[in-house]
């Protein structure tokens, strides 16, 4: 005995659309409103703002804005030095600032 099952016809896709954004109170993340442009419903989804990683000691450093890729240089070292920091700012101060006090080492 053979079972078959029939599937619903599926919609394509229609491009949505960007309504608005606002930052949250704390800072932290942003509310984003779209709509969907099958079903025209709108909905909203809190996005992380950025983060910067700093890797001052490590198998190489710099500005990073992907946490995985700044703890693969710094992963297994015995010493390292790495910071998350919230701007761009914060995160050029830190590394100018251990550039100046020789905080920054690249170790092998």
């Amino acid at each position: 005995m053979s079972s078959t099952s029939a599937s619903a016809p599926t919609q394509s896709p229609t491009l949505g659309e960007f309504l608005d954004f606002r930052t949250t109170q704390d800072k932290k993340n942003r509310e984003v409103t779209l709509k969907c442009g099958n079903c025209h419903n709108s909905t909203c989804a809190v996005v992380p703002m950025d983060k910067y990683h700093v890797v001052m000691v490590g198998c190489a450093v710099g500005i990073f804005t992907n946490g995985a890729v700044a703890d693969t240089l710094v992963n297994g070292m015995e010493k390292f030095a790495h910071k998350k920091v919230h701007s761009w700012n914060e995160a050029i101060e830190y590394f100018t600032t251990s550039l100046v006090t020789d905080g920054v080492q690249i170790k092998q």
